[in-house]
C-alpha cells in the first residue's frame, strides 16, 4: 500500500465513544443499524470497511464493536464503544398511562412555571414548538373529552349526574391510546418526564450510571494509544456527555499536559434543554468546565432541517457563559449528505431528519458521521478545513492532496 499524498495527519487507530439520545435501542439494534449506514458512507467514498462482532461489556453498560475500513492507501481501525441506557428508556415505557400522564402534567407545569418553556422559545420558536407539541396534545384532548361528556349528557339521556366526569375520562383514555400514540404522544410524554427527573437529579441510578461512563472514558484517556479519541453523542446524549466529560476530566487531572486532546462531537444536542431550567445550574456549570478546559476541542453541527435542536444557536453564548471558543457551531445540509429521492422521503419525518447527522450518507459531503468514525482523516481537519474534505479523495477512495478549495460549508439557502 503506497503512501497517503495528503499533508494532513491521518488517524491509525481511533477510539470512538457514543451517547444516543433517548431511545429504547438494544445494542444488538445499534449494532445492525451501525453496519447498515456504515455500507452507505462505504460506497458513497468507494472504501472498505469490515466491522466485527458486538462485545457487551459484563455490566451490560456498554457495547463495542472494531472497525477496519480502509482505501487504496490508507486504513484506519476503530473501537466503538456505545455507552448504553437504553434499559432506562425502556422502563419508562413499561409505565402505567395513567402514571404517565400524570408524571407528565407535573413535569410540563414545572418547565413553564420556572419560565424554562418561555426560554426556549426565545433561542429557537422551533424547539419551542416540540415542547408545546405534547401539551397542546393533552389540552387538546382534554377539551374534547369534556365536549363529549357534555355533549352525550346534555342529550337527555337518563344519566347520573356523576356519570360525566367518568364519561370525559372515557374519552380522554381512548384519545391518549388513539390517536395519541400515532401521534407519539406516549414516547414525547416519558421524554418531557426523564428531562424533568435528569434536571432535578431525581432519577434513580442515573447519576451512578453516568460515574460508571466516566470512569471507562477515563481509563482510556488514561491509557492512551489512540491517535484520536471522539465522544460522540446526539439529541439529548448529548447532555449526558456534558456530565460524563466533566466527572472523567476530574478523574484524570493530568490530562492534556503531554498534548493529549479529547475530540467532542455534538450533533442534534439538546444541552439547553437541561441547562435552560433553574434547577439544571449544575448542568451549566459542567459546560462552563468543559467548555474551558484547554485538552478539549469540541464541535457541534446543526441543521436547519432537524427541528429538534438549537439551529443557530451558540450554547455557550445562550447560557451567558465566557466565550472559550468551544464549542465551534458548524452548519450542514442534510439535503447534501442523500440523494434527492431519500431527502423527499424523509424530509415529512422530523425524528429522522434528527437522526441523519448519526446515519450513513448517500454522497460525498464534509460532514459524513461514519468517516468521522472510522476515516483516515481527524475530526479537527473536517472542521477547520471543510473546504478541503471531498476533495481529499479520489473517485477510487484513495487519500491525496486537495486542491479544489470551491466548496462552501456556511451555504444558507439549503436545509
Amino acid at each position: 500500500m503506497s503512501e497517503p499524498k495528503n499533508s494532513e495527519p491521518t488517524v491509525k487507530k481511533r477510539c470512538v465513544f457514543f451517547l444516543g439520545g433517548y431511545e429504547p435501542i438494544p445494542p444488538q439494534r445499534q449494532h445492525e443499524r451501525f453496519i447498515r449506514e456504515l455500507a452507505r458512507s462505504e460506497k458513497a467514498w468507494s472504501a472498505k470497511a469490515e466491522v466485527g462482532p458486538l462485545e457487551v461489556s459484563p455490566d451490560g453498560r456498554v457495547g463495542l464493536w472494531r472497525i477496519a475500513t480502509g482505501g487504496p492507501n490508507w486504513s484506519t481501525k476503530a473501537e466503538y464503544r456505545s455507552l448504553l441506557w437504553h434499559d432506562i428508556v425502556m422502563t419508562d415505557f413499561g409505565r402505567p398511562a395513567w402514571r404517565r400522564v400524570l408524571q407528565s402534567i407535573v413535569a410540563f407545569g414545572d418547565f413553564i412555571l420556572t419560565g424554562t418553556a418561555f426560554r426556549y422559545l426565545a433561542v429557537n420558536w422551533r424547539y419551542g414548538l416540540f415542547f408545546l407539541y405534547p401539551v397542546i396534545l393533552l389540552v387538546g384532548f382534554a377539551a374534547l373529552a369534556a365536549y363529549g361528556a357534555a355533549y352525550l349528557t346534555g342529550l337527555g339521556l337518563p344519566l347520573p349526574y356523576l356519570l360525566g366526569p367518568l364519561i370525559a375520562l372515557a374519552i380522554f383514555s381512548i384519545l391518549i391510546v388513539w390517536p395519541g400514540r400515532f401521534l407519539l404522544l406516549d414516547y414525547m410524554m416519558d421524554d418531557w418526564i426523564f428531562a424533568h427527573e435528569f434536571v432535578h437529579r431525581s432519577r434513580a441510578g442515573l447519576d451512578a450510571r453516568l460515574d460508571d461512563f466516566a470512569k471507562k472514558l477515563a481509563d482510556v484517556l488514561r491509557e492512551g494509544g489512540y491517535d484520536e479519541v471522539v465522544f460522540a453523542a446526539h439529541s439529548l446524549g448529548c447532555a449526558l456527555k456534558v456530565a460524563v466529560v466533566d466527572r472523567a476530566l476530574q478523574m484524570v487531572p493530568g490530562f492534556g499536559k503531554n498534548g493529549e486532546r479529547l475530540v467532542l462531537l455534538s450533533t442534534g444536542s439538546s444541552v439547553l434543554k437541561i441547562a435552560f431550567h433553574p434547577k439544571g445550574l449544575w448542568m451549566k456549570e459542567a459546560v462552563a468546565r468543559v467548555s474551558a478546559n484547554p485538552a478539549i476541542f469540541w464541535v457541534e453541527y446543526q441543521s436547519m432541517a432537524d427541528p429538534i435542536s438549537f439551529y443557530k444557536v451558540d450554547p455557550i453564548a445562550a447560557l451567558k457563559l465566557p466565550a472559550t471558543g468551544r464549542p465551534i457551531i458548524r452548519r450542514v445540509h442534510i439535503r447534501d449528505m442523500l440523494q434527492t429521492a431519500t431527502y423527499r422521503r424523509f424530509r415529512a419525518n422530523f425524528f429522522r431528519l434528527h437522526r441523519q447527522l448519526v446515519m450513513g450518507n448517500e454522497k460525498r459531503y464534509f460532514y459524513d458521521y461514519y468517516m468521522i468514525c472510522c476515516g483516515p482523516l481527524r475530526l479537527e481537519t473536517r472542521v477547520t478545513k471543510p473546504e478541503t474534505i471531498v476533495a481529499s479523495f479520489a473517485p477510487d477512495g484513495a487519500l491525496i492532496e486537495p486542491k479544489d478549495q470551491s466548496f462552501q460549508p456556511q451555504r444558507t439557502n439549503a436545509s
